[in-house]
């Protein structure tokens, strides 16, 4: 009797982004990200992780953008509000 293979969870699937970024091989990580975020549109850790890449990158605006995206789809994501608040240098209201 053959075993079925256990599925990978949501997180499992973006380790190796995670792992690009962790080791600044940002271009990596952003295109995997991209990709993530065609399969996973709706996932908001796809967008907060890059965000992470375009603020490591300094492109502030986009940064901006996958921070409010994430919150949009998990609005208690505390780390992408931390980050948002961070680069804003404000409390942004859509930020609480």
């Amino acid at each position: 009797m053959k075993k079925e293979k256990p599925s990978r969870s949501q997180d499992d699937v973006l380790e190796p982004g995670k792992f690009y970024l962790i080791n600044n091989r940002y271009e990596e990580a952003l295109q995997f990200f991209l990709d993530m975020q065609k399969k996973m549109p709706n996932n908001p850790e796809v967008y907060y992780h890059l965000g992470l890449i375009y603020e490591a990158k300094n492109e502030i605006q986009k940064a901006k953008e996958m921070f409010l995206k994430t919150i949009e789809l998990a609005p208690n994501h505390s780390f992408a509000k931390k980050h948002l608040e961070k680069i804003l240098g404000i409390n942004d209201e859509r930020v609480k």
